[in-house]
Order: C-alpha cells, then structure tokens, then sequence
C-alpha cells in the first residue's frame, strides 16, 4: 500500500501484480477519478478545461507553467479592474483545484522534473502546437517510451492530419471556419459568431470524452494511448445534423438573425414591449397555441392550417409556407405585453416550451441553477470569493470535489511535487529562483 496526496485528502492506493495503481469503490470519497494523476501542459481555454474538469471528478492535476506563468493569469478584460496580484477570471474559472508547479521546460533540469511528472502519470493533457511539442521532447512518441499506460490527450485548432495542423487557431477562427458563424446574426447582416468561447469549451469537452473512453479502454489492453480531437472538429460535432441537412438537401443554410435556419417555423426569440426577450420553441398542444394567440392579440391565427399542429408548429412537419408571416405576426403579439406579463403567462402554460432570455449577471442567481449545484463558489487569493461554473455532470454515488478548491498561485505546489519526485532542496531552489522575477517581465510587457 501506498499514500498519495491528492487536494490535502490522503488517498489510499492498492498496485496489482504489475505494479498499477488500482482503487477500490471505498477510495472514492472525492470522486470517481481519485488516485489518478495528470499532467496539465495547457494554455488559454480548450486545454486547460479538461483539466478543470478532471479535477472536479477527483483526479490529483498538476498544471506545468513557464516561470513567469501563463498569461491568462495576467487577463484583464472589460471591468476588470483590479491589480496584478489578483489573477484574471480566465485563470480563476479554467484552473481551479488545481497544483502549479512553475519550470523551464527547455531546461535541463526542467526536462528531467518533467520526466518524472510523466512517468508518475495516468493522463497528459495539452493543446500545444506540435512542433512546441517536438522540441520539448513531449510528443506522444516519446512519452510512451517514459511510461506505456500514459493517455496522451492533445487539443488542436485544426486536427492534427493536414496542412493546417500546426496553424495557430482563438476560439472565433474556429467558429468561423466551423460554419457556427455564417449561420449565426441577422438575416440581412454579416456573419456573427456567437458571444462566448464555444470552440474552445466544446473542444475540452470532446477532449475530456475521449480521454474517458482511453481510461476504459486500458483497463482491458493495460496500456494507453494518443487522444486527439480539435476546435474544427468539434464545431462540426456539434453541427453534425445541420451538415447532415446540407449534404442531403444541397441547400446552403443562412443567417436568420432571431431564428433558427435549420427550423421553419415560429421557434425564435421574441421581445416585450418593455425590451424583454423570450425563446418561444413550440406550444405542444393545440390549446395552449390557441391560448397564446389570444393572450397576444392574434386569435385568428388559430385558423391557419399551416401551423394547426405541433409538428407543424416545430418545423417537423411543412416546407416553411407562411413562416415569415407567423413570424411577424408574433412579433407584433409580443409587443403587446411587458416582460412581466408574459411570464406570468407562460408559467401557467406548461405545454409552451418557453425561456426568458437572461443575461449572465441574471443566470449566476438563476435558482434552477443554485438548486442544481451548476454554480459554487471557490476563495481567489488577493480577492476573496468569487462564483464559478462548476462541474455539471451529476453522479450519485461518487460526485466528485466539484469547484471547492481555489485556482492555484503561480508555482505553489514546486516544492511539493519536486520533493515528492525525489529531487534536492538545491533543484527545488533553482527551478524556483527565476519565478518572480519572469512574472514582474510578464506583468511588465502585459501593462505597458
């Protein structure tokens, strides 16, 4: 038997026959992926999400950083108007319960730490280009060699097959090559991508899946293996009816501004006469349309055939004849209620699949939100406690830590996992030594 530390909780670990780590159900008080370590060598969003979540479900994930830190530590954004000694949002909600350890990778000595870290290892998660990867000896090739039952989980821009592997990629590139961004804005506007990072966190999550299938796969190989998956692949993913629609069809879908292009019909967002909006997806049953029309002021709408049922009335059934009609009907029904009346309305309609659209100041007080645990909140040094998204995939007999931990300084835990690899107080000192002083160069070139 051994010990390993893992978020300040002793864990318990067995070794079979081949000497591999194992667990039994009883070890799994913090989640279903104690005992497992990983390698954290990402940046930005797409990379380091996985790890955020592996974190949440229990795993012990040490995030590599170069000496002065990686820079969304330094982020500040719109309001964000604090010093430099808080770390940016993006750190706080992409890095929390996580282990800094802070090196120089092209280093001798920062080499050999790494080694070390990977052979001690189940997972290695990273977003790195691979030529970065190449020259710092970390390509999956040469990590098997260090340790065989290693998951090499890597997240590109592009895929990494092509011409285009190595090109540098943000979240928006990939939407807009993608096709999320010409099918998103107004129907008479240019292209728009959606205001959020969806490449970049949909990418973690098709990472994170992957990563998951590998671990069951080498509990009957015994060994791992090289997990890939990329922001354009994971647009498309999420795409994949809509693209299934253009490759029968031959149609090219467009903007529709409020409305969904792949759905003729009324489903859209709709606003109050206040400037309230609200998504209205469908009235399920032929009454509760009836009763929306006459709520808003159109009862003789009722009397269209086209839109009498709610496959019709959900773009199921009907080739879209009359949906601009309906849909300018219905702007002109919104527009005859406040924002407060329509909900009132639609609470007492539960055949209307309805949301009222919320901004995200709204959405962190959202109480289905809090009554579903999406939303906790972790201590940020520097600034006290902050609310973050936690982990939202529920498991009822081992849940996971969740987003309890905060987001880690900038190499706190060095000394504590160099010591446990075995090196020397005098390595600790020099992997150490250059921190402060790489952060202030950073901060340097970040505030001029």
């Amino acid at each position: 038997m051994i010990n390993s530390c893992s978020g300040g909780v002793s864990i318990r670990l067995r070794r079979d026959e081949e000497g591999n780590k194992n667990l039994s159900s009883a070890d799994l008080s913090n989640g279903p992926l104690t005992g497992l370590k990983v390698l954290d060598m990402t940046v930005a969003v797409q990379g380091p999400h996985v790890g955020a979540f592996l974190s949440d479900m229990g795993a012990e994930v040490i995030k590599v950083e170069p000496p002065g830190g990686e820079l969304n530590r330094y982020a500040r954004g719109p309001g964000f108007g604090f010093g430099m000694d808080v770390m940016g949002s993006q750190q706080v909600a992409m890095n929390r319960g996580k282990k800094s350890i802070a090196l120089d990778a092209h280093s001798e000595l920062g080499q050999r730490v790494l080694e070390e870290l990977i052979k001690d290892s189940d997972i290695f998660v990273t977003n790195y280009r691979s030529e970065a990867l190449e020259r710092m000896s970390l390509s999956y090739e040469h990590l098997r060699k260090l340790n065989d039952r290693l998951i090499y989980g890597r997240v590109s821009g592009f895929g990494p097959k092509g011409h285009d592997a190595n090109k540098a990629m943000l979240d928006g590139a990939a939407q807009a090559r993608g096709g999320l961004a010409a099918v998103s804005g107004s129907a008479d506007g240019p292209p728009m991508p959606p205001g959020a990072a969806i490449a970049d966190h949909s990418g973690a999550m098709q990472l994170t899946l992957g990563i998951m299938t590998a671990l069951f796969a080498r509990e009957h190989t015994g060994r791992g293996q090289e997990v890939n998956t990329s922001a354009l692949g994971t647009m498309m993913w999420l795409q994949s009816w809509e693209l299934t629609h253009t490759a029968m069809t031959g149609i090219t879908l467009g903007r529709d501004g409020q409305h969904n292009p792949s759905i003729a019909s009324p489903y859209g967002v709709y606003q109050a006469s206040d400037g309230g909006s609200f998504l209205l997806a469908v009235a399920m049953s032929d009454e509760s349309w009836d009763e929306f029309l006459v709520f808003g002021g159109k009862p003789e709408l009722a009397l269209d055939s086209r839109w009498n049922t709610g496959a019709k009335r959900i773009g199921i059934l009907g080739d879209g004849d009359g949906v601009v009609e309906i849909r300018a009907a219905l702007r002109e029904a919104f527009k005859t209620r406040t924002t407060e009346e329509w909900d009132i309305f639609f609470k007492q309609q539960p055949e209307i699949i309805y949301e009222r659209v919320q901004n995200y100041k709204e959405l962190l007080v959202d109480s289905q939100a809090e009554a579903n645990g999406y939303i906790a909140e972790v201590d940020v040094p520097n600034y006290g406690k902050t609310k973050v998204v936690t982990n939202v995939v529920q498991l009822s007999d081992t849940p996971g830590l969740g987003a309890t931990l905060p987001p880690p300084e900038l190499g706190e835990h060095t000394s504590e996992i160099m010591a446990s690899l075995g090196f020397s107080p005098e390595e600790v000192a020099e992997v150490l030594s250059p921190i402060e002083a790489a952060a202030a160069e950073i901060i340097g070139l970040v505030t001029s």
